[in-house]
């Protein structure tokens, strides 16, 4: 993430994260204060613990998950009604999966389609998930910070872990979405999108742009 900022040559930018990307923008301001104006992060994968260590054995379902997930499809065509038949990825808007289909896979020579993000990695993804140790350095985090969940959702990043990450906050201000999952940007991308630019806009005392 720091490495975008530098690349771009952003000067203190807004940012908006989900899940992965909300944890790995709180953890870049961590590791460089004073490199974002403000953050606005859906769910960030920070769990209300000091950190869990990779080896303690604990199963991680979402990674078992992962390394059960086909890979190939016929076309992506086949891949978007399969997703689109089943949940989580029914309730998810159809232009944003149809943006996973045809950003997330690649062409084969036999004309099948794989996906990009191969299932061993997205396991590897998960298992370090919660190993960093983002929740202890929260108090680091100086500049404002938006936390938004899904009211709908029932999974363990939703309000009370949002609740919990933004206590250890100095400037903090907590948003839940009804209707929405932890899939919410997904699901409803304008109506998170507005979330995200009220919340820039209030800093200001400014209307939402």
């Amino acid at each position: 993430m720091l490495a975008v900022v530098d690349e771009l040559g952003l000067q203190q930018p807004f940012a908006v994260g989900h899940s992965c990307g909300g944890a790995a923008l709180i953890m870049a301001e961590q590791a460089r204060p004073g490199t974002f104006r403000a953050l606005w992060c859906y769910e960030p994968v920070i769990m209300a613990v000091a950190g869990v260590d990779e080896r303690s054995g604990m199963q991680n379902p979402m990674a078992e998950a992962a390394r059960r997930r086909r890979e190939v499809f016929a076309s992506r065509r086949e891949a978007y009604d399969t997703y689109a038949s089943k949940p989580p990825y029914d309730a998810v808007a159809a232009k944003a999966l149809w943006a996973y289909v045809e950003h997330g896979f690649e062409d084969l020579p036999d004309g099948t389609v794989r996906l990009k993000c191969r299932r061993e990695n997205e396991a590897r993804v998960f298992e370090q998930g919660a190993t960093h140790n983002a929740y202890a350095w929260l108090p680091e985090v100086r500049c404002p910070v938006g936390l938004a969940y899904g009211a709908a959702g029932l999974g363990p990043l939703g309000e009370a872990n949002t609740e919990a990450v933004a206590s250890r906050l100095s400037r903090s201000r907590v948003t839940g979405l009804e209707g929405l999952t932890h899939f919410g940007p997904l699901e409803d991308p304008g109506r998170v999108a507005e979330a995200a630019a009220a919340f820039f806009a209030s800093l200001s005392g400014e209307g939402p742009p």
